[in-house]
Formats: structure tokens, sequence, C-alpha cells
């Protein structure tokens, strides 16, 4: 098992990693995703935050309908930041939303294979970096995840 290393990240640069992993997917789909520019350095284990923004840009490019976009962007407070994952994708009711961080919960089969665990695993390596996760989202209109990381 690997261990958890904690350091300096540059926000920037991982993000293009996890949508450059995801490239492909949203190229096939004709998803464009946008990159907002951050010079933000976040305390963290590269691997773990780099495997929740993957997933996250991956859910994102799954559920997200051809010619859509995805946008990723930091927003800066006093000692945080707020890492966003933001899609014009099929969006998600109040209902849906209390059971997505469940294992093996699906919410829309129709959409996407797998097993229902990446938003658990997600929100379990989020819980050990002591980070937080949000979800704002509404049926027809996209969803929005956020993860407030500490600053360096």
């Amino acid at each position: 098992m690997k261990r958890m290393r904690l350091g300096p990240i540059r926000l920037d640069s991982l993000l293009r990693q996890a949508s450059g992993e995801n490239e492909a997917a949203a190229r096939e789909k004709e998803i464009e995703i946008r990159l907002v520019p951050s010079r933000s350095v976040v305390t963290s284990d590269a691997f773990l935050l780099g495997a929740i923004l993957r997933n996250l840009i991956s859910n994102a490019v799954k559920y997200t309908a051809p010619g859509g976009r995805i946008l990723l962007g930091c927003r800066h407070s006093r000692c945080s930041v707020r890492v966003d994952v933001i899609d014009t994708g099929i969006g998600m009711s109040q209902e849906q939303m209390s059971r997505i961080f469940n294992a093996f919960t699906r919410l829309d089969s129709t959409h996407a294979d797998g097993l229902g665990l990446g938003l658990f695993i997600v929100r379990r390596a989020t819980s050990i970096l002591g980070h937080r996760i949000d979800v704002s989202s509404a049926p027809s209109r996209g969803t929005r995840f956020s993860i407030l990381v500490r600053r360096v």
C-alpha cells in the first residue's frame, strides 16, 4: 500500500494532468474541457488528490452530453483553495445527491458503466487527506463538485 506524502502541490499542473487523462474520452464526445489558469499551491498528497480529480473529471465526461463543457478552476480564501469541477451534464436531484457517495450507487446506468464505487472512494480519499468535498446540482443543468484544500 502506498504511503501518504503530504507536501506542496501546484494545482494547475495537477488539474492539467487529470484533464489530459480524460482528454480522449472528452474529444470523442466533442466535450470542451476548459482549465482556468491558477497559481494555487496547496498542501496535499499528489497521488491521492490526482486520483480524486481524475475521477471527478471522468464522471463529468460520462454524464455530459456531446458538445457540452467542463470547467476546471480554483477559488481562493485566506486559508484554503476551492477546486471546482463544473459540467453541463444531466445533473442530479436532491434525493440523488444524498446517495451519490454511498458504495455501489449508480444513479443512471444508461450513461456509463461502472460499479458505483468512484464517488465513494473520492469521499474516503478526500476525508483521509483532511479535505472536504461538496456537490451542487440540478436536473438538466449540470453539476459542480468542489474540494476544499488547505493552502500552503
